[in-house]
């Protein structure tokens, strides 16, 4: 009996070293992860700043769950340039050496195009290798190579940056003001002036929808453009109304704020559904189809063949080739049993 309780304790124990060694592989070096440019998650910055020669300083803000832009204006961020911008950081680094003994002017870093700061961590961006276009990025004690892509998102503009919505992102609207009508909004119910008895309520709401979620192409500085109207709207909870300029530019439409100096560039055809006032258009009944028309009246109506949508089409996944030889003979079957 005792002889069976040693052997089952040394074989729990045999079974206990074999699963500590395939855990913990000893002997075996576990694979280094690959370098990064930083080790800085994304979730603990909270401030960008971008500096380049000759253009103004670009600093980003964690506002809660979004950025928002500090200087050289104190408007929304674009949200998804700032995360594309941050996911880039972790991408791996190529190779790295020390700065210490380097000639920076060599590698384009004296001085740097480019200066990022994540937080207060430094990243100087210099020129490219010449073999694999890599880019030279001294950050602390070593200049490391990294990928392009990361440079190219910090070459634009300040505002590039901007958010391209034309409205905060929970912006309740109650006043807007077009050319050509005014809407007011009066115990949750739409006014409209001049009043029109045609215009329905889908109308009006799908209006303020579209002033609500419009987003532009893009953000620049104002231009020299000529004002053709103006677009005025208030908003709950904000003192001033905001006033949009209508800039007269036949490819685009361009919505100035002249308050911070900004223009927004609209597709064309959005002038629709942001300026006018139109009522949805309705999808007409479907006709009911006729039954196809029987060349011989005796002939049962199931064994009249109808080609399908796109049957021309031969090979698609619905209508696959026919077999010519097999049609031939069914054909010819048909024809001698008529």
């Amino acid at each position: 009996m005792k002889s069976r309780l040693w052997l089952n304790l040394a074989l729990v124990v045999v079974i206990a070293v074999l699963a500590a060694l395939v855990y913990f592989k000893p002997g075996i070096k576990k694979p280094v992860p690959p370098a990064t440019l930083t080790h800085l998650r994304a979730a603990d910055i909270t401030s960008i700043r971008i500096s380049r020669v000759h253009t103004p300083t670009v600093e980003l803000v964690r506002d809660g769950a979004s950025w928002r832009m500090t200087a050289p204006l104190d408007i929304q961020a674009d949200q998804y340039l700032v995360k594309n911008l941050l996911d880039d950081m972790n991408e791996s680094v190529k190779s790295s050496f020390p700065a210490k003994q380097a000639d920076l002017g060599k590698y384009g870093l004296n001085p740097p195009p480019i200066r990022l700061w994540l937080n207060r961590t430094e990243f100087d961006f210099g020129a490219t290798e010449p073999i694999n276009d890599y880019r030279y990025v001294k950050t602390g004690d070593s200049i490391r190579l990294t990928p392009g892509l990361l440079y190219f998102r910090l070459i634009h503009s300040p505002m590039w940056w901007v958010s391209k919505r034309l409205l905060p992102k929970d912006a309740h609207i109650i006043g807007l003001q077009l050319p050509h009508a005014t809407l007011t909004l009066k115990n949750d119910k739409w006014q409209l002036a001049p009043a029109n008895p045609a215009l329905s309520a889908d109308a009006i709401q799908n209006l303020v929808t579209a002033w609500s979620t419009a987003q532009a192409i893009s953000v620049g500085k104002l231009g020299p453009g000529k004002p053709e109207g103006e677009v005025a709207i208030e908003l709950a909870h904000v003192a001033k109304p905001l006033r949009f300029a209508i800039l007269k530019e036949p490819g685009f439409l361009v919505l100035a704020r002249p308050d911070l100096g900004l223009q927004y560039n609209l597709d064309r055809y959005q002038r629709t559904s942001l300026l006018e006032l139109k009522n949805p258009a309705r999808t007409p009944a479907a006709t009911p189809a006729k039954p196809a028309a029987l060349s011989n009246p005796r002939q049962p109506a199931h064994t009249i063949h109808k080609e399908p949508p796109h049957a021309g089409t031969a090979g698609s996944r619905n209508h696959p080739p026919r077999n010519r030889a097999a049609s031939s003979q069914s054909h010819g079957q048909r024809g001698g049993g008529a």
